[in-house]
């Protein structure tokens, strides 16, 4: 189905093409180049003080001015924690991609978090994000219907704050129960496949990856009540000669992560809108003088469930 699919979108682009005529103004482009910065500060307060800091850093180019970096040219790298400055990073080359810049900082959930990316020629980027509250406590139930695992889990939300959960889904087999700090293989859900011209994200608000795919909601319509969602894992990797166990990893996350996917998934699917036959799709930034997403995670795992028989 997804094939025929396709096969429509394309035909359809094919013939818009043909018959319309687009014209851009490119009048008073903007001559600064950009930084775009994609990190998240991920902290597991249960097992550790300290969270990993993860942060993908790109110089764009202007559209009207100069498209070659020198060699020479460096940025430098701010981190603040509740406005105190804790680290910088001096070495970062602009020429070419420079890579994923990692690094651990204690934080305590509350505390805002701030980036800075600065050079000679660029807009000072910024970015701040707060870290969330511990994860919520996630009820699961499991069984099995053939080669499918049907699973219902349910967690509560907290009135008082804005908020999005993400999840990801882990399995194991083991003659006993899995250790907490044994993280399982993933197992994925049929949801968020961006090669399809329509993007079904299931009981999600939307899907992305991570290292690993995570599906995430916000708790727009269960704001301070109980959430409860339920999955089927089609073809499970079940174990025929050990027991199965399953578990989730839930991601308390800011709201600026969820807001800035969900642009990203809409201009991947918005097929349609920039030869003016569907709504211009908006991007979402929460960095000033720049483009991309800085989030911050509270991480958790539920215990390992022993998948019935």
């Amino acid at each position: 189905m997804k094939k025929y699919l396709k096969i429509s979108a394309l035909c359809l682009c094919l013939t818009v093409f043909a018959a319309c005529e687009v014209e851009f103004d490119f009048r008073n482009l903007d001559e600064d180049p950009l930084f775009l910065l994609d990190g998240n500060i991920i902290a597991d307060l249960s097992s550790s003080e300290s969270a990993s800091f993860q942060m993908y850093l790109y110089a764009v180019p202007s559209a009207a001015g100069n498209r070659e970096f020198s060699e020479e040219a460096r940025c430098t790298l701010k981190v603040y924690r509740n406005s105190e400055l804790i680290d910088v990073k001096d070495y970062i080359t602009i020429e070419s991609f420079y890579g994923l810049i990692a690094d651990e900082y204690a934080v305590s959930p509350g505390d805002e978090v701030t980036v800075t990316a600065e050079s000679d020629g660029f807009l000072t980027a910024s970015a701040s994000t707060v870290i969330p509250e511990n994860p919520p406590a996630v009820e699961i139930a499991c069984s099995r219907d053939g080669d499918n695992l049907d699973v219902r889990f349910s967690f509560g939300d907290n009135a008082g704050t804005d908020d999005a959960y993400a999840f990801s889904f882990r399995t194991l087999a083991s003659d006993g129960k899995p250790g907490d700090n044994d993280p399982g293989n993933l197992v994925e859900l049929p949801y968020g496949d961006l090669g399809s011209p329509v993007i079904d994200n299931g009981p999600f608000d939307v899907v992305w990856e991570d290292g690993y795919s995570y599906y995430c909601i916000r708790d727009d319509s269960f704001n301070g009540g109980r959430k409860e969602i339920e999955l089927t894992f089609t073809s499970f990797p079940f174990s025929s000669d050990m027991t199965s166990y399953f578990r989730i990893e839930v991601r308390h996350v800011s709201p600026e992560r969820i807001l800035y996917e969900t642009a990203v998934a809409d201009k991947a699917s918005n097929i349609l809108g920039f030869v003016g036959l569907a709504p211009v799709t908006f991007a979402y930034t929460n960095v000033s003088g720049g483009s991309g997403c800085f989030s911050g995670v509270n991480t958790a795992y539920t215990d390992w469930v022993e998948i019935p028989d």
